[in-house]
């Protein structure tokens, strides 16, 4: 798929679309355990059901939709953004619940190797070895209320060739609250690797410290079977909430029509590991597997709208926020690299243009290319 194809997929998906999605695990994801959860218990995962028919969304309280696992109400002081929230929690959908869960050893995990570059426009230039995209972050404690959320709308990518000798090669697409300034990532998108090319549904609570990782206490990569493909438009909303489970990821597919409502908690850490609720992001990254930073897939590009967040008070995009936060314009540089030689401490691997206040468009270029 070129990327004029790409960019026409899209566009027409915005008109017709809420999300996307067929999967099969990721090749170089180490399976350490596999369960096939019930739909609903104390502590999670919570595979929420759908809701019944005449269910109107726009008349029940946030409590009444946290039973069905839909995303609580935007305020409507945006009301472009209380459209699309309603689209999304009104279209026919498929509601899966009978999924299997498979822990990796995939990490996600907070921003790396984080350098500060100076203003660009009304962003902070911010360099990372993992990370690309846009971050928001605040004092603690911005995004710790009741129904805080994060929210993004991709296409999954159709990714190019790279050289298989130097394997394994991956790029994760989410949203997420923590992980710039914090040791915790709340967090759900999707992935893909080369190489054997894999898509895959995942959500994560990275926390740091942690000592294992599970489908109830998610430290590392957690993959579900929502089936996801090239071109698949595919919509993510992650929130936290106060009372457990505390993390929910919402995956809507506008093109196989079938939605998944999660629910899961927090694992244990290290002091100091729990969720701060300090930033917001949209992101692509190389994530870790085993013990390694992955070499970034070949993704080509990837266009991302509806980018945007809100914590009960106020709205939150890549392109404006409220006074006392700061927005990075992250992109992910290198070393380390497989091979070294391939790199400097400056060469670029992925970035992401900002196009108005939520439309973000990610390119890979360097050694990723």
């Amino acid at each position: 798929m070129t990327m004029q194809q790409t960019s026409t997929r899209f566009a027409a998906c915005l008109a017709a679309c809420v999300l996307a999605v067929p999967a099969s695990l990721m090749a170089q994801a180490r399976p350490v355990g596999a369960v096939r959860p019930a739909t609903s218990n104390g502590n999670g995962p919570v595979f929420y059901p759908g809701p019944p028919a005449g269910f109107d969304p726009e008349a029940v309280s946030d409590a009444e939709l946290a039973q069905y696992g839909l995303p609580p109400h935007p305020d409507r002081s945006e009301p472009a953004l209380y459209d699309h929230w309603k689209k999304l929690v009104t279209a026919p959908t498929t509601r899966l619940t009978n999924l299997t869960v498979e822990t990796t050893n995939v990490v996600n995990g907070i921003i790396l190797d984080r350098q500060d570059q100076g203003y660009v426009g009304n962003a902070t230039a911010t360099n990372s070895s993992n990370w690309s995209g846009y971050a928001v972050t605040a004092a603690n404690g911005t995004f710790k209320a009741n129904d805080s959320f994060v929210y993004g709308q991709w296409i999954m990518p159709a990714p190019g060739s790279d050289n298989c000798a130097y394997s394994p090669y991956a790029a994760s697409q989410w949203v997420g609250l923590d992980g710039d300034g914090s040791s915790d990532v709340l967090q759900a998108g999707t992935a893909i690797t080369t190489c054997g090319t894999t898509f895959v549904a995942w959500y994560e609570w990275y926390t740091s410290g942690c000592t294992a990782s599970s489908a109830n206490y998610p430290c590392y990569q957690t993959n579900f079977s929502l089936p996801i493909a090239a071109g698949d438009l595919v919509t993510v909303e992650v929130w936290y909430t106060t009372a457990a489970p505390n993390g929910h990821a919402f995956f809507s597919n506008g093109t196989s029509g079938q939605s998944v409502s999660i629910g899961f908690s927090q694992p244990s850490g290290s002091s100091g590991s729990a969720y701060v609720g300090n930033s917001i992001e949209w992101i692509v990254e190389r994530p870790t597997i085993g013990s390694t930073l992955a070499d970034l897939a070949n993704y080509i590009s990837i266009p991302m709208n509806l980018a945007f967040g809100f914590n009960g008070t106020y709205f939150f995009y890549p392109g404006s926020s409220p006074s006392g936060t700061t927005i990075h314009d992250i992109t992910m540089t290198c070393p380390p690299w497989n091979p070294s030689t391939a790199c400097t401490a400056t060469t670029g691997l992925s970035y992401a243009n900002l196009y108005g206040g939520q439309t973000l468009w990610f390119y890979d270029e360097g050694p990723a290319n």
